[in-house]
């Protein structure tokens, strides 16, 4: 049987599960790119091509990683990405993940995200790292219309910090399945990071702190021993 998943339309809702077992990945990327037939290809293995520009989409998808249950919420863009608009930094804000998607056989659609890193990089709060990004280069099975190549989205990932993956939503779905297990991973490792480097420095001020007091008393002492 096939992992449970709820589609839905509008705007951004938090996954109701806890959240140490859930996750909220955002789509990016131009029209037409196959963002809808990726997502959908994941959470029924069925390939669908032909779906409405202007719906923006939100599916709630339970799946296995690793022998861990988790809750995947995916919010599917729709329309250009401005970055002035407060609904779409919102949405990039409560994001944990992004995949930036393109289409091999469109320069323009690669050029679009290269437009829009601005946006991902605004949401960064300070002292953290941006959050992890997976960029796909979508309908890689048309390699005779190919207009980036595989080298151009390596270095454009490189530059952005991304993993980098190249596949087809017609194509196998294992590799589908591999792309967003893959980011998953990639998040769940930024998390960890982040709780050892919080942790150390809760410590290390515990130890600042007893520092100054066992200085503090043993000067108290002196003096009055003195």
């Amino acid at each position: 049987m096939a992992p449970s998943s709820k589609m839905q339309s509008g705007p951004t809702r938090r996954s109701p599960v806890p959240s140490h077992h859930a996750v909220r990945f955002m789509m990016v990327g131009q029209a037409g790119v196959g963002k809808s037939a990726l997502v959908v290809r994941f959470l029924t293995h069925r390939f669908i091509g032909d779906y409405d520009p202007n719906l923006e989409s939100v599916y709630t998808h339970q799946t296995r990683v690793d022998d861990q249950t988790v809750y995947i919420t995916i919010l599917d863009t729709a329309g250009d990405l401005d970055e002035n608009n407060p609904l779409r930094l919102e949405q990039f804000k409560t994001s944990d993940a992004f995949l930036y998607v393109f289409s091999v056989t469109d320069r323009k659609s690669f050029d679009y995200l290269k437009t829009r890193v601005t946006c991902h990089s605004s949401v960064k709060r300070e002292g953290e790292k941006s959050p992890p990004i997976l960029l796909i280069g979508n309908k890689k099975d048309l390699c005779h219309l190919r207009a980036v190549s595989t080298k151009e989205g390596e270095t454009f990932a490189t530059e952005i910090g991304a993993l980098y993956m190249e596949l087809s939503a017609s194509e196998n779905v294992r590799d589908i399945e591999d792309a967003f297990h893959c980011l998953y991973r990639e998040y769940n490792r930024a998390e960890k990071r982040e709780k050892v480097k919080r942790l150390s420095a809760r410590l290390q001020l515990r130890q600042t702190i007893k520092n100054f007091t066992d200085k503090h008393l043993y000067h108290r002492s002196r003096t009055h021993t003195l």
